[in-house]
């Protein structure tokens, strides 16, 4: 009987018009609360609760127990939770879980947790059953309650609008607790609770990071730092070009990429972000377009022109000028006719719906501009790595350069943009499932602004998938001033004095060399409020400290020490054939080492030899003759020669030494890249944003690669500059590169502090980098002496014997100290960047 006089009153309750029966709501009791939370994060953070408990004779109390697809499930769930029901679209609306529906003696219990970010300037973000709008001065958090729950028995409102509290509050409220909470007590009917906000200025700086002015400055920092780079290279293209002898053709080769890639990356950035600025121009000044094939033409004509920079630079076969001018057909053919695709409305047609045939179109189009995209990455890069020798030559034919196969090529290509497809389409289903989970799916309109809505982001996806790639076109200008570096570094103009010791003994070398630390190295650093107008300061601050923590100490390095008879320094006599000779005396200096300590410690017979045999021998290993010299000379008196051997490195110049130490930089670096891919997307609220994000998973993807080429190129930096770096154990020789890249990192993180965002992360990556080049540096001092592996049951053994044991068991301990260190910053200190989700709209 309960039953049917429930289902009664529930249809007589349709037929007034009241579809969520909210008669039967009376004696629901309702508690909700908001809090903002700005501090440790960019953009201040909503989260919201609402408790209802609903009574058994409310017509839709036991719809709440169905599966959360269901209509009814959803119809009940919007009367609780909406201000009114029917279709809903909450973007900026995001949660971790769905409601918690529980029942006990009757009555049903709905707790409903939400939250989001104050991103939008001006614009109304639903949160849960609150509204926040954000000004210039000063936010308001309005609270609206649904329409079912108004004769609802309200419990609490709780409203913390965090430090420095409210500015205002209508009506008054009943009582405050903590230092700024709110709270109603109005027993029956919620009152129209509105309370105004005066946020910190960072957080509301960080909310109108989306109006036309922040978004210009924050592409002119960008611009900024690109062109600043681009200026630097070409500084570096003029200062080789003055030098005296003749450029070979690789040498040529080489500075003719480096002089046309500069300019290139500055047009590759201004073509991918400049259709960004156009649209919001249009949205400011009521001028943004209405139909797609007006964002199309915007957005392909700039994707086309970015893809034609690359191509023309590349210069590959006319195989992959073929397959280009294949991939360019549809974009080409949907932004030229889209009223054949059906992307373009009908002049006599008030509204437009997205058919079939026009998302199937868009979607091609979109993808094979991506693929176009890549294809002319891979070739850029593998003409700026052959062109510099950084690729090993052909096995098949001896003696020639490698040559990019299409048919190897295009398959990663396609492999690449099909997995990002599938990605970019899963994640904005998701999105739209989030938005409209208590949307009326039956209905008609649903349909159409499901299909709209996918049509919109296939559009869209053109000039962000495009941005996404071509913001890694960094790793581009690596490659090409790795391949000067490796052409034209300064060779030896005389015996004594050989510029292999160091890249910073040449003007050019040095300028291309401290450019790749900030470019390759250095991390994304000056971006405060979601905005890096400031960012291109950090190239010089990376400069000046790279420079000086490797020239200031360089007088304490193993090479600069003064022979003792002639007073010349070291290097100059320390070249590749005093390198085999000193490898030799280290050999002998260890095992008499080894027989001295021995001898101390009682363990050899009566055959033992005289200690004084065995010092005469360590002196006379001490001697050095100089080269080109009648006359005698001696290491310095604080230098054993295999302090000598170590401070060479295990190759014969600085850019060989360089190579290994990015060789074993990779090892480290895989862990090290995961590491700083998980803290930055993965780790805590990170994760719920990734999903959000149509490229997130992509981008993780390349989150990998970019902290790897972080690891690996401070690798490299180790190993060309180990000659001149203080120290006689790679572990010392790691802490001046270490100190130069956290230098700028604890700047950066001192503007974290200031505009009170989160900075806890940047400890990790300071000490993931000391960490990394810990062990590089170790790597490399066991390399030196890699010729004597063989001699040894494994590299263990060996490092013990380099390191003469005691110093071995400081260099572990020192090692392990820096393990825990990391762990510990991991474990209690990392946090995730907080962003709001890239899916909202």
């Amino acid at each position: 009987m309960c039953a049917v006089a429930s289902s009664t009153s529930a249809r007589a309750a349709e037929a007034a018009g009241d579809a969520c029966a909210s008669a039967g709501l009376a004696g629901a009791q309702v508690s909700t609360s908001v809090r903002l939370q700005h501090d440790d994060r960019t953009y201040t953070k909503i989260t919201t609760e609402l408790s209802v408990d609903v009574p058994s004779r409310w017509a839709h109390a036991k719809d709440l127990l169905l599966s959360e697809d269901s209509g009814a499930y959803t119809t009940a769930m919007a009367c609780l939770t909406r201000h009114q029901p029917g279709q809903q679209r909450r973007w900026a609306e995001l949660r971790s879980g769905p409601p918690v529906v529980s029942s006990k003696h009757g009555r049903i219990r709905v707790v409903d947790k939400a939250y989001s970010w104050v991103s939008q300037y001006r614009s109304y973000i639903d949160v849960g059953m609150w509204r926040v709008r954000a000004g210039a001065r000063s936010w308001t958090v309005q609270l609206q309650p649904p329409s079912a729950l108004a004769g609802a028995h309200w419990d609490e409102i709780t409203v913390d609008p965090g430090s420095p509290g409210a500015e205002d509050a209508k009506p008054r409220p009943t009582e405050r607790t903590g230092d700024s909470t709110l709270v109603w007590r109005p027993a029956r009917s919620a009152p129209a609770v509105t309370v105004s906000v005066r946020p910190p200025w960072q957080r509301s700086w960080a909310a109108q990071s989306d109006r036309l002015v922040a978004v210009g400055l924050d592409r002119l920092g960008a611009l900024l730092w690109v062109a600043t780079m681009s200026v630097l290279l070409l500084v570096a293209v003029l200062l080789y070009r003055r030098r005296p002898s003749a450029p070979s053709g690789t040498q040529r080769r080489t500075l003719r990429n480096l002089a046309a890639w500069a300019p290139a990356a500055v047009v590759l950035f201004l073509l991918t972000h400049a259709d960004d600025l156009i649209l919001r121009y249009e949205e400011r000044h009521d001028l943004a377009w209405s139909w797609p094939d007006q964002h199309i033409l915007l957005g392909d004509a700039f994707a086309l022109g970015a893809v034609a920079v690359l191509f023309s630079f590349a210069r590959p076969s006319w195989r992959f000028w073929a397959a280009g001018a294949l991939l360019a057909v549809p974009p080409v053919a949907t932004m030229t006719m889209p009223e054949l695709f059906g992307l373009r409305p009908s002049p006599w047609a008030d509204t437009y719906e997205a058919s079939g045939g026009a998302l199937a179109a868009q979607t091609t189009a979109s993808c094979c501009l991506m693929a176009l995209t890549l294809l002319g990455c891979v070739a850029v890069a593998w003409r700026l790595a052959v062109d510099g020798g950084l690729l090993p030559q052909s096995r098949r034919f001896p003696g020639r350069d490698r040559v990019l196969r299409l048919r190897l090529a295009a398959p990663a290509v396609l492999v690449w943009t099909v997995l990002t497809a599938v990605c970019f389409a899963v994640v904005e289903e998701r999105n739209w499932q989030r938005a409209t989970w208590l949307s009326n799916r039956g209905s008609r309109a649903y349909g159409t602004d499901h299909g709209l809505d996918t049509l919109r982001e296939a559009v869209q996806s053109v000039s962000d998938g495009q941005e996404l790639i071509i913001d890694h076109t960094w790793i581009l200008t690596g490659f090409a001033v790795l391949a000067v570096l490796r052409t034209w570094r300064a060779t030896p103009t005389a015996p004594s004095v050989p510029s292999s010791t160091s890249p910073l003994n040449d003007w050019a070398d040095r300028l291309l060399l401290l450019a790749f630390f900030p470019l390759a190295v250095g991390l994304d650093d000056g971006h405060y409020v979601d905005n890096g107008l400031v960012q291109v300061i950090w190239i010089p601050l990376y400069l000046l400290t790279l420079y000086g923590a490797v020239a200031i100490p360089s007088r304490r390095a193993v090479l600069a020490q003064p022979l003792e008879v002639s007073g010349r320094p070291l290097a100059t006599v320390a070249g590749p054939s005093a390198r085999s000779t000193l490898l030799k005396k280290s050999r002998n200096y260890r095992e008499t080492h080894a027989i001295l300590r021995r001898l101390d410690q009682g363990l050899l017979d009566d055959s033992r030899p005289e200690r004084k045999n065995l010092e005469a021998e360590l002196d006379r290993l001490h001697d050095w003759p100089v080269s080109g010299s009648l006359v005698g000379d001696r290491l310095p008196a604080n230098v054993s020669v295999v302090d000598a051997s170590l401070a060479l490195g295990p190759r014969d110049d600085w850019w060989a030494n360089g190579v290994r130490g990015a060789r074993f930089a990779l090892i480290p670096g895989l862990p090290a890249a995961a590491l700083g891919s998980w803290a930055d997307w993965i780790r805590g609220a990170a994760w719920q944003d990734t999903l959000s994000n149509g490229f997130a998973l992509p981008s993780l993807a390349l989150a990998v690669l970019w902290w790897l080429a972080t690891w690996v190129g401070g690798g490299f930096l180790l190993g060309a500059l180990w000659r001149v770096l203080p120290g006689r154990r790679g572990a010392v020789k790691a802490l001046p590169v270490a100190l130069a890249f956290a230098l700028p990192v604890g700047l950066d993180g001192l503007g974290g502090w200031f505009t009170q965002e989160g900075f806890a992360n940047l400890a990790l990556y300071t000490s993931t980098m000391l960490l990394v080049l810990t062990i590089t540096g170790i790597a490399l001092d066991l390399d030196t002496f890699s010729g004597e592996r063989r001699y040894w049951q494994s590299r263990l053994g060996l490092l013990l014997s380099v390191y003469q044991m005691r110093y071995y068991s400081l260099q572990v301990a020192y090692l392990i100290a820096q393990v825990i260190a990391v762990i510990s910053i991991w474990q209690f200190f990392a946090e995730p960047t907080v962003m709001p989700a890239a899916g909202g709209k």
